[in-house]
């Protein structure tokens, strides 16, 4: 049998798997609770796997691995960045925004601040950073399937889009939640078969370090092979950021059966992610740039070509199933993210309530997947040019999410006093600047050179907020009362 055709029966195991959950759950979804937070039924267990399914996606696997390969080791693992982050939904995001009874984070920023501007600008971001975050996810998985399955890069895309976009759209969160279990249960199987090919080839972790430090000299230094740093700072400046506000992580926090269970779930979640990046992005990191590197045209085909060079056929295409199966579950969080910020919080919180209008909650949830469906259109098409390494397409969609959220979260979830028009200004503020900053990025413009586009945004939000907060009124306390009910 060949390569392809095993790659083809594996990966088709798999999407019946996954098609079949999506179906079975469809089922359940008769109101919006049910489609976007599953009607709050989550235990520990499930959340802790929920949580590191959408953490470890196809970007943190094949791209993390194509950073380190790339950049060196220390310059790019935000494990400090990924403890602080975490931490700070633990101990300030996870239990108000439980209580709070919400289903988004536009939910949250609606109902703290009293503002409906504030809730559909924020629902617009989330929409607009879940597609670029999407643009990143599916040039991953449509890598990893060229491998798999021996289709063309545009095929494979195709394929990954319809895949997810069909499962998602069926079965909402319930559907998203159960396959990311599956798909994290066979990501990690076929990181673990790599476990000893890798080892035969490059050795244990001081024998791997030593290779890739004569391969790539400055690899274990602390800022690299090439990286300045102030960049360096500014890199692990924004992944703090980006985890202290990460959508699919905060989100999750709506769909716990309690506040105790949503704030447990993260501590947890953290100590296993940090064994992931030592070994996922690290160690392997390591052993490609010293096994395959100069065999690829682009880093972030340093991992597949990795799979396939040292692995049997048929672990090869297990192992790169799973990694695929790892895009996906990062893919459909974002994905209903979406979908829930249009059907929830644009259509129904910011246009049918204040206008009277009255629907049925099956038409808000077809609204929903409607917009699920158009989103993962545009993220199909905007995968097609290769702009920028994967995972620094993620760095500027969290980077317009940390200018968009961090402050308003932060001072939010922390202080009574501060107002509506102080959130606004530096939410919108923060993001537009951000969204200049990446332009300039893109097209390589000198100016956009030295520093990270989240750091100069992230900046003008904290200046933003604070001045505006100076010279205005703290929003009305009935508001407030809702965050602080042990104050109230």
């Amino acid at each position: 049998m060949s390569a392809t055709t095993i790659g083809i029966v594996i990966f088709a195991f798999y999407l019946v798997a996954i098609l079949v959950l999506g179906l079975i759950a469809s089922r359940h979804q008769k109101t919006g609770a049910d489609f976007w937070v599953a009607n709050r039924r989550f235990g520990l267990g499930v959340m802790v796997m929920a949580n590191m399914a959408a953490i470890m996606h196809g970007g943190a696997i094949m791209s993390g691995a194509a950073f380190a390969a790339k950049f060196g080791g220390i310059a790019i693992l935000p494990f400090i960045s990924f403890v602080g982050g975490s931490a700070i939904v633990f101990y300030l995001f996870a239990k108000k925004l439980r209580q709070s009874r919400g289903f988004t984070i536009p939910d949250y920023m609606g109902d703290r601040f009293n503002s409906r501007g504030l809730r559909a600008w924020s629902a617009v971001v989330v929409a607009v950073s879940s597609t670029i975050y999407l643009v990143a996810q599916l040039r991953g998985m449509a890598f990893i399937l060229e491998r798999l399955l021996g289709f063309d890069f545009f095929t494979c895309l195709i394929v990954g889009t319809l895949i997810f976009v069909t499962y998602v759209a069926m079965g909402g969160l319930l559907a998203v939640v159960w396959t990311n279990i599956a798909q994290f249960l066979f990501m990690w199987v076929g990181l673990l078969i790599l476990v000893p090919y890798v080892y035969d080839a490059v050795g244990g972790w001081h024998s791997v370090l030593e290779k890739v430090e004569v391969a790539a000299p400055g690899w274990t230094s602390p800022t690299g092979t090439n990286w300045t740093a102030s960049y360096m700072l500014s890199w692990y400046v924004i992944w703090f950021i980006a985890y202290s506000t990460r959508i699919e992580l905060v989100t999750k926090m709506y769909a716990a059966r309690d506040h105790k269970i949503a704030r447990m779930s993260v501590p947890i979640t953290i100590g296993l992610i940090l064994l992931f990046l030592m070994y996922g992005n690290f160690y392997l990191g390591a052993a490609a740039r010293v096994l395959v590197w100069d065999q690829i045209a682009s880093a972030d085909q340093a991992f597949p070509l990795m799979v396939n060079h040292l692995l049997p056929t048929a672990l090869a295409a297990f192992a790169l199933t799973g990694i695929a199966a790892a895009a996906m579950s990062t893919t459909d969080s974002l994905l209903l993210m979406s979908g829930s910020a249009i059907a929830h919080d644009l259509v129904r919180r910011c246009h049918d309530e204040p206008k009277g209008i009255k629907r049925d909650e099956r038409d808000y949830v077809k609204i929903s997947r409607i917009a699920i469906v158009a989103v993962g259109a545009v993220a199909f098409f905007g995968a097609i040019p290769d702009l920028a390494l994967i995972l620094r397409i993620v760095s500027y969609a969290v980077a317009i999410v940390g200018a968009a959220f961090f402050f308003p979260l932060l001072v939010g979830m922390t202080s009574k006093r501060v107002s509506r028009e102080a959130a606004l200004t530096s939410s919108i503020g923060g993001t537009l600047v951000t969204c200049v900053w990446i332009a300039g990025a893109l097209t390589k413009a000198p100016w956009a050179a030295g520093v990270h586009p989240g750091i100069v945004g992230l900046s003008v939000a904290g200046v933003l907020m604070f001045v505006v907060a100076l010279f205005t009124k703290p929003v009305e306390q009935q508001a407030v009362n809702k965050f602080f009910p042990e104050e109230s």
